[in-house]
């Protein structure tokens, strides 16, 4: 299955990826070999990686909605149509049925190995050719003593030779150069996928080690690799809470109208039409609440299963549904139901063998009644979407004197005046900037949100007040930022200059170097023109 990067690039949207896939890009997997429903779809996530997980299990739905469109395209008997119609819907039906039983003979834990790049690089195709077949190709005589009688003859032959060694030299310049980029295309290749694989290493060190935006990305993918029905769009946030060493999960659950309710497809010989029977009302009410409680228990186990360290003690549960609230025409969203459990408390549950309501119960969840009536409830504990990091910012423009030198005034206040430049350029295009709060670790100085869906997204800004020449590591600390933060962009500003290496690092990344002159000229052009930078050399 490709890659996103051999497929296009994604495009970054509110600091999340995403991508627009359709459905010709499945040609090289589909059994057709070509387009066969012309589909489209956007798809989005926390993160690149996650995206290709996402694109991948799509192309998988579309190829086999594909296999089961050809063979009712095969039938041409309405009776027997009927009957192919109602084996797939007592098919789906059946696998919502089983949600919890399909994951329970799986192992969820994340193989580190696999979430690897190893494929290797594309083999070298060009064919390189000796001169005999270029002598051929011109049909170029062999000397002979004919030639000492006829002279014409030689030359003829000389001319001929000429062509051919000509091509052949032009051929071998062809090959070395092809050779020459395909080396360099494969360095650069390995380089991406080893600096890829170490990134791998790097967030496995800091799951086992209890790093709260590791372990939030292992479940994401945890749960992203967790197979449902088409029907099931997959949308849910991930809260680790190291204080409680708790994670949160909102999940989204499926709303009412989009469960399969056909139980069986029969021919009409009066109406000479293909007519679908329903479940009862009441039969499908048990059936959706039952499709609830699965996803609730199914959810808390993959998580318990597959987060193998000792860092994560609970998990809380909180589903959600979103529907059109008939009574106003408006959309709504609601909690229906929230469960919270402890690991050992989880654990010494015999899953495949609990009625799914008595077992919520158990867990001193909380629904209301009928959960296709979509009562809301109150989450146990929910996501806190305040970002704590996010302080007050302090006003260091109106304070300016003049001639004041960038270089020589104090680091925290500088992150702070950047954060006011930057603020005016955002806030053209309706833009937010926040600041972080103060520290000399490589973090995230501010964050910029542009709700622009074309340019916008998540900018991380960072501000180095330097005296000397920026080292090539803070660029490459500020490009492990980004992907840490999903941002779309990452800026650098400093009141010196950044190296050669620097330079070369961010030539293929979303990444802007704003040196100490391109700084100045940016507070100048906002009405600021009595500062200056002068380096203490």
């Amino acid at each position: 299955m490709p890659k996103i990067g051999h497929l296009c690039f994604p495009i970054a949207f509110f600091g999340h990826f995403q991508y627009t896939l359709t459905d010709q890009e499945r040609i090289p997997h589909s059994p057709s070999g070509g387009d066969f429903h012309g589909k489209v779809k956007t798809i989005k996530a926390e993160s690149r990686w996650e995206l290709e997980l996402k694109v991948e299990e799509q192309i998988a739905k579309w190829d086999l909605e594909e296999e089961k469109q050809r063979k009712r395209e095969a039938i041409l008997d309405m009776k027997e149509e009927a009957e192919f119609e109602t084996e797939l819907a007592v098919e789906k039906i059946e696998q919502y049925r089983n949600l919890l039983n399909h994951t329970l003979n799986l192992n969820d834990k994340l193989d580190w190995d696999q979430q690897k790049k190893t494929d290797p690089f594309r083999p070298f195709e060009f064919e390189k050719k000796d001169l005999q077949y270029f002598l051929k190709k011109h049909k170029v005589p062999k000397k002979s003593f004919v030639e000492s009688l006829l002279p014409f003859l030689k030359k003829e032959r000389e001319k001929l030779e000429k062509q051919a060694q000509d091509e052949y030299n032009e051929h071998l310049q062809e090959y070395e150069k092809a050779y020459n980029d395909y080396l360099a295309e494969k360095e650069k290749y390995e380089k991406e996928q080893d600096e890829y694989n170490k990134e791998i290493d790097e967030w496995r060190a800091n799951f086992e080690a209890g790093d709260p935006e590791a372990i939030e990305k292992y479940i994401n993918v945890v749960l992203e690799n967790s197979a449902y029905p088409e029907e099931i769009e997959k949308e849910y946030e991930v809260q680790y809470r190291p204080d409680l060493k708790t994670v949160i999960i909102s999940y989204k659950l499926p709303s009412p109208a989009v469960i399969p309710k056909i139980v069986e497809f029969k021919y009409s010989p009066t109406k000479q039409e293909i007519v679908a029977k329903e479940m009862k009302k009441k039969e499908f009410e048990e059936f959706y609440d039952s499709i609830i409680y699965q996803i609730t228990l199914r959810t808390i186990h993959e998580i318990f299963e597959s987060v193998y360290i000792e860092h994560v003690d609970v998990v809380v549960f909180n589903g959600w549904v979103d529907y059109v609230d008939e009574s106003t025409g408006q959309d709504s969203s609601s909690c229906i139901i929230s469960v919270q459990t402890s690991r050992k408390e989880f654990e010494g549950i015999n899953l495949a063998r609990v009625d799914y309501k008595k077992c919520i119960q158990n867990l001193k969840g909380i629904f209301a009644g009928k959960l296709a009536f979509l009562t809301p409830v109150k989450p146990i504990l929910d996501i806190d979407k305040e970002d704590n990091r996010f302080v007050e910012s302090k006003d260091i423009l109106s304070n300016l004197h003049s001639n004041q030198n960038l270089a020589t005034m104090h680091w925290e206040d500088f992150e702070h005046l950047v954060r006011q430049l930057f603020e005016k350029m955002f806030n053209e295009d309706g833009a937010e900037v926040k600041v972080t709060q103060a520290s000399r670790d490589g973090g995230v100085d501010a964050v910029a949100f542009d709700p622009d869906p074309i340019k916008g997204g998540k900018f991380v800004i960072q501000a180095k007040r330097y005296n000397n020449t920026v080292p090539v590591s803070a660029v490459r600390d500020l490009y492990g930022t980004m992907l840490h933060e999903g941002a779309t962009k990452g800026i650098l500003v400093t009141t010196s200059n950044f190296g050669k290496d620097a330079l070369e690092f961010v030539k293929d990344k979303p990444i802007t170097l704003i040196n100490g002159q391109e700084l100045l000229y940016l507070f100048h052009k906002y009405g600021y023109k009595n500062l200056q930078i002068v380096l203490d050399k």
